[in-house]
């Protein structure tokens, strides 16, 4: 019995948790659809060239990139695979785009959680957005060379 409740309580947990989900993730993706149509997502990620450029990522990934690091890895992600399954990134700016997010993913919300346990705010930003640009230029710069078929 006990193990019929289990079950029972996780499945309704979890499509609980997939609702939740959902209800936050589609109005993000429609508010996205209707900026892209007016334009407006350009004129944000335009703000983004010097650094894309110094990554050797396209323009395209530059709005999946700011949406996993101030919002987190699930909403970067929703974004990364809609950017996939429409063919504005390639693998290999999948894989540069998942090196930089894995290492500066959710900055706003990490950072608010470690500086209340007494980090410095300053340090932790600086830190994880220095790694995650050098460590992924490292990583662009070594695919180019060694599998420019990715490229």
């Amino acid at each position: 019995m006990e193990i019929a409740t289990l079950l029972i309580t996780t499945i309704t947990e979890t499509l609980l948790s997939i609702a939740q989900l959902a209800l936050l993730l589609v109005p993000i993706l429609i508010v996205i659809e209707i900026a892209r149509h007016y334009q407006v997502i350009e004129k944000i990620t335009g703000k983004t060239k010097g650094a894309l450029r110094f990554l050797t990522l396209p323009q395209e990934a530059a709005l999946p990139l700011l949406a996993g690091i101030f919002f987190g890895i699930v909403f970067g992600s929703a974004l990364i695979i809609d950017y996939a399954k429409e063919g504005f990134l390639k693998k290999r700016d999948l894989l540069l785009i998942g090196i930089f997010l894995s290492i500066s993913h959710s900055v706003v919300e990490d950072t608010f959680i470690f500086a209340v346990f007494g980090a410095n705010p300053l340090v932790l930003i600086t830190t994880r957005t220095f790694l995650a640009i050098i460590i992924t230029r490292l990583a662009a710069s070594l695919i180019d060379r060694f599998a420019p078929e990715a490229a």
